[in-house]
């Protein structure tokens, strides 16, 4: 969509912003879309059972016609008003710019709750059973030398450890045990990881990166016959083997927890052949973020991530079937 701007009589630019609201099982969903000039400026607070987004000293006209949400213009502002709601989150996103609010329908459960109940959510995979993830372990990738991709101020080891940080608190906040392949700036090499996942006798390994694409990428391991033995160590790793199904399950979890909380179009999966994925004893993916050109990477957004993969898992661990 092209950004149109409208020039005042005092020649101050008026900006167009595209509102779009959505409806979801758990939270309504706004987002407005415009030039990242004012985008950047958008400031989220909540009056009463109001949602007040304003943009400071900015003129600009709304297209929303088909909103959902009642919502009314008062000068540098929006009030929406989208009924009763506990709690809301706020991300930014480019490609285009907009600003992503999110407001839950109902009340997040504590702690204990979450220990005394499980999620109603059931999908419907074959032969579906408990999984069990006492034990998860999360590998931020690069580190060190090795900075993976990098623009202006961000760089992907640092990105990743953070996201990796975020997730390992939400998953011991219960009675699961979390740890990371390494807990601060430093190298490992891949069979180091390999090594301490496997020790660690892990049943969840998440390999967290950030890619060249717009959306999230999951990928999952291949495994083949061996054709030799020069191949046979990275195709036929025997250990993944026998978690391939979970790694399936796990794959299809995650998938849905990014569409519940992107939409489907930000999510995608692909096999990764020769990858470390082969040789790991328990179920893996490899999570690939956005690009560094496709999303802002401001603390909100990485906690949003990390609360999509932490609702992924409790998918995963939780579905069973009657």
């Amino acid at each position: 969509m092209s950004i149109l701007f409208l020039n005042t009589v005092s020649g101050e630019e008026t900006y167009t912003l595209k509102l779009r609201t959505s409806q979801h099982p758990e939270f309504s969903r706004i987002v407005i879309e415009g030039a990242g000039t004012i985008i950047s400026k958008g400031i989220v607070n909540q009056k009463n059972r109001d949602i007040v987004l304003s943009f400071p000293d900015s003129r600009f006209v709304i297209l929303g016609e088909n909103a959902s949400i009642p919502y009314k213009i008062n000068k540098d502002s929006v009030l929406f008003s989208p009924g009763i709601f506990h709690g809301f989150k706020v991300f930014p996103l480019k490609n285009p710019d907009r600003l992503v609010i999110d407001m839950f329908l109902t009340e997040r459960k504590t702690g204990e709750e979450k220990k005394s109940a499980k999620l109603s959510v059931k999908l419907p995979w074959k032969d579906a059973e408990i999984h069990e993830t006492d034990i998860v372990v999360i590998d931020p990738g690069h580190g060190g030398y090795e900075d993976g991709l990098v623009k202006d101020d961000y760089k992907e080891k640092n990105v990743s450890l953070d996201v990796a940080k975020r997730l390992m608190t939400l998953i011991t906040r219960e009675s699961n045990q979390c740890f990371i392949t390494r807990e601060s700036d430093q190298f490992m090499s891949l069979e180091e990881r390999i090594k301490f996942t496997n020790n660690e006798r892990a049943d969840v390994f998440l390999s967290l990166h950030v890619g060249k694409h717009s959306n999230i990428v999951l990928y999952t391991p291949v495994v083949n016959e061996p054709g030799s033995p020069e191949l046979e160590k990275f195709m036929a790793y025997k250990g993944q083997k026998d978690f391939l199904a979970k790694t399936a399950a796990l794959s299809d979890a995650i998938q849905k927890a990014i569409t519940d909380n992107f939409g489907g179009d930000m999510v995608s999966v692909k096999p990764l052949p020769y990858s470390i994925l082969s040789k790991i004893g328990a179920a893996a993916l490899i999570i690939e973020m956005p690009s560094f050109d496709d999303a802002y990477y401001v603390a909100e957004f990485k906690t949003e991530i990390a609360n999509t993969i932490y609702k992924g898992l409790t998918i995963y661990e939780e579905n069973s079937p009657n």
